[in-house]
C-alpha cells in the first residue's frame, strides 16, 4: 500500500495503547535516510482493572434513589481520575509535530485519539491522528506495521531450511 508523499514527509509514531500500559515507537523521516531507525519507550500504568474497581453490581432495595455515596462510584471515579493521568502522561510523549497512529483493544485508544484531536484543535495544531481496534500485538509486529506506516519494507526471514532463489 502507498501513501500519499504528503504523509511520508512527516515523522510517524506508533502507539499500542491498553488499560495496562503503552508502548510508543516512533520513526523519522524517510528522507533523512534511516526509516528503519526505531525509538521505542514503555509506559506502565496504576489503573486498575475495570472488573475490581465496580465488582459485583447490585441494587439495594434500601437505599432510596439519590442516596449517599456508593463505594462503588467513589472506586469508578478513582479510576476515571487515574486513567486521565496516565492518558495525559502518554500524550505528553507524543512529538507536537508527529503523524499518529494509534493501536489498541477496548474503548481506550479511541478515548485517547479523541483527547489527542481535542487537544490538537486547543493547541491549533495540524496533524493525523487516526486509531484502530486491534488485539495485542508483539513488538516484532508493532515494529513491522510502523515501517509499513513509514513507507519502509519491514524486514523478512526466511526459514532455517529455505533456498534463497
Amino acid at each position: 500500500m502507498r501513501l500519499p508523499r504528503e504523509r511520508l514527509a512527516r515523522p510517524v509514531t506508533l502507539v499500542w495503547l491498553d488499560t495496562d500500559g503503552a508502548i510508543l515507537l516512533r520513526a523519522g523521516n524517510p528522507a533523512t535516510g534511516r526509516p528503519d531507525a526505531i525509538e521505542e519507550e514503555c509506559v506502565r500504568s496504576a489503573v486498575p482493572p475495570h472488573r475490581r474497581t465496580t465488582g459485583h453490581v447490585h441494587h439495594d432495595s434500601r437505599v432510596r434513589s439519590g442516596g449517599g455515596a456508593d463505594p462503588d462510584d467513589l472506586a469508578e471515579r478513582r479510576r476515571e481520575r487515574l486513567l486521565a493521568s496516565y492518558l495525559r502522561e502518554v500524550a505528553a510523549r507524543v512529538p507536537p509535530t508527529d503523524r499518529v497512529v494509534i493501536l489498541g483493544s477496548g474503548p481506550v485508544h479511541a478515548r485517547f485519539a479523541a483527547e489527542l484531536r481535542t487537544a490538537d484543535l486547543r493547541h491549533q495544531r495540524v496533524r493525523t491522528v487516526e486509531d484502530e481496534a486491534s488485539g495485542s500485538l508483539t513488538n516484532r509486529q508493532l515494529r513491522a506495521r510502523l515501517l509499513e506506516l513509514v513507507g519502509a519494507a519491514p524486514e523478512r526471514r526466511l526459514p532455517a531450511n529455505a533456498v534463497p532463489r
